[in-house]
């Protein structure tokens, strides 16, 4: 128990973290639920010339166009499945559409402190966690399509 500064006793706590996992090309991975919008059937996508890196395209939702992170091509995988999904993630600008599998994503709690550094630099993350003796890195959706340095 921790001591309060008027001499009250409180109970330590600990933070909760919500996640989405989902996968692309198989590859587990996970986004923390405040950086998601929600997740619809992928409907396609319209490329576009870029000069950001992994962001040659867009897709239209209603009368709104949002750009798309190849995130399968940041891991060097392939989207699998013949209906896949798109994950519409928040961004500073606004919203961006990933494409990710269609095994249908599973939302996960998890305790912060369990949160460990992610020792690969393919991504942007904000750390991972082991899950069936899987590491499942935490992706940083904010960050999706800056240049890794």
């Amino acid at each position: 128990m921790l001591r309060g500064a008027v001499g009250r006793q409180r109970k330590a706590t600990s933070q909760l973290c919500r996640l989405l996992v989902f996968s692309v090309g198989g590859r587990r991975l996970a986004v923390k639920t405040e950086e998601i919008i929600g997740v619809s059937a992928w409907v396609g996508s319209i490329p576009i010339p870029s000069r950001t890196p992994f962001i040659s395209a867009v897709i239209r939702r209603d009368q709104e166009v949002f750009p798309v992170c190849d995130l399968a091509g940041m891991l060097k995988v392939r989207v699998k499945g013949e209906q896949r999904l798109c994950l519409m993630a928040k961004q500073a600008g606004g919203a961006m559409a990933i494409c990710i599998d269609e095994e249908m994503p599973v939302l996960h709690s998890l305790d912060a402190a369990k949160i460990q550094a992610y020792r690969d630099k393919d991504i942007h993350t904000v750390g991972c966690f082991t899950d069936e003796f899987e590491d499942v890195p935490i992706i940083s959706a904010a960050r999706l399509g800056a240049v890794q340095g």
